[in-house]
């Protein structure tokens, strides 16, 4: 099956990420999944092309580790 690709870029302030906003592999997914419905999984993917390092998003979001 012939697959179609868009890359999607976000970018949020700093104090969307200190209150926890954070997009991984699977809230990617879920948001693909609420924009189309009726789709099977077997119909698209997400994936997450580029994200801010781990260590400063934990940082950001108040956490010492």
């Amino acid at each position: 099956m012939k697959r179609f690709k868009w890359v999607v870029e976000f970018e949020v302030t700093e104090n969307w990420v200190a209150d926890g906003f954070n997009i991984d592999q699977r809230r990617a997914f879920n948001m693909i999944e609420s924009a189309l419905p009726f789709a099977s999984g077997a119909e698209f993917k997400a994936t997450v092309i580029k994200a801010p390092d781990a260590k400063l998003i934990r940082t950001t979001q108040g956490y010492t580790n």
